[in-house]
């Protein structure tokens, strides 16, 4: 040991700092809320398949025991779950929410897009998969997590983060990917607080607790790693005359054929011929650099033109800024804003003040 620390202090002093944090939690309260126990891997399946993600299970070593405990708020749910045996998951993509989970003890490792990620005790891992993904968990593994709805980070879009037309309903820019180790201690404070809530919220204002939930879901979206890829978007910062720098030439020609005509009716076959390429070729570069295909590319460009004009000028009809950016369908194009942002169009209006000059 002594030799190891005087060739590795700072990952000495990382992990040990690490496992302090995870001793200074105190799961007392999580513990009186068990949600089942069982050593059957079917009921352990279809439970948890309800509760967090339809998923494979397939059993390594170890004898299958596992436990749950959940502690639900109005949106947040803190979770601490065993399976006792080292297990394979094979799950769907989450739908609606994100995951991000703690080894308490041992430690998990995630496939998905070709790309192989793992996480040791104490790790903070976001997981808000698009696509099927596999995780590995060591026998005898113990994780804490907590359930967060999307809804919570996409109404700090416009504040918290550029919008980009790539950017999904989860507003990562990785399916996966772990907190930085030196916010653990925040993070694990924000925990806390979480589990402490009286039950059933007792006499706290449901303003504050929705403050709070939204506390947490901005923490995430802000303190992700901008450096991190992800396997389906080759960039991420924007550029002035671009959505993501450095991107194909027959890219760029879509965009700017998009731009100059944000209020047409557009199809496929018009943005792959803008391109150059089939429309197949386009849908799978679109995939690649952006993560959506090109019609979601194409409204998202027109979602976002839709908030910055409300933005900017908040007296507008919202109808007619619809009409103006070819959205003739009023009900969807609502619905499509604010699956985006987290909002209806009105309440971006009512949250800007300034009058239009």
């Amino acid at each position: 040991m002594a030799k190891w620390r005087h060739l590795y202090p700072a990952v000495l002093t990382h992990w040990a700092n690490t496992v302090q944090h995870l001793e200074n939690l105190d799961l007392t309260r999580l513990n009186d809320h068990l949600v089942f126990h069982s050593s059957s891997p079917s009921e352990v399946r279809t439970k948890l398949g309800g509760i967090l993600s339809e998923h494979d299970l397939t059993l390594g070593s170890g004898q299958v025991s596992t436990t749950l405990f959940q502690r639900k708020l109005n949106d947040i749910s803190v979770m601490k779950l065993t399976y006792g045996a080292e297990v394979n998951i094979n799950a769907s993509p989450f739908k609606g929410f994100s995951l991000v989970q703690t080894p308490l003890r041992g430690s998990f490792e995630v496939e998905i897009g070709g790309e192989r990620k793992t996480f040791g005790q104490g790790d903070v891992a976001i997981l808000s998969p698009q696509n099927d993904l596999n995780i590995h968990w060591q026998e005898g593994s113990e994780q804490l997590i907590l359930k967060v709805p999307h809804h919570l980070i996409r109404r700090h879009f416009s504040a918290a983060a550029p919008l980009t037309p790539y950017r999904t309903a989860t507003g990562f820019i990785s399916p996966a990917f772990k907190l930085d180790g030196s916010l653990n201690l925040i993070w694990h404070s924000l925990v806390q607080q979480a589990i402490d809530l009286p039950n059933g919220t007792g006499n706290l204002n449901h303003l504050w607790l929705a403050h709070f939930e939204q506390t947490i879901g901005l923490f995430l979206l802000t303190h992700q790693n901008t450096n991190a890829s992800r396997p389906d978007m080759a960039c991420y910062t924007p550029a002035p005359n671009s959505i993501c720098k450095g991107n194909p030439a027959p890219l760029d020609r879509m965009e700017t054929y998009i731009r100059q005509r944000l209020c047409a009716p557009i199809s496929l076959v018009d943005l792959a011929l803008a391109a150059g390429l089939s429309p197949r070729s386009l849908n799978a570069l679109c995939h690649k650099y952006y993560g959506v295909s090109p019609m979601v590319l194409l409204r998202n460009m027109r979602l976002d033109a839709v908030r910055e004009k409300l933005q900017s000028c908040p007296g507008l009809n919202i109808t007619n800024v619809a009409l103006d950016h070819g959205f003739g369908h009023l009900g969807r194009f609502s619905a499509y804003y604010r699956e985006r942002f987290g909002e209806l169009p009105s309440d971006t209006t009512n949250n800007h003040f300034l009058p239009c000059m």
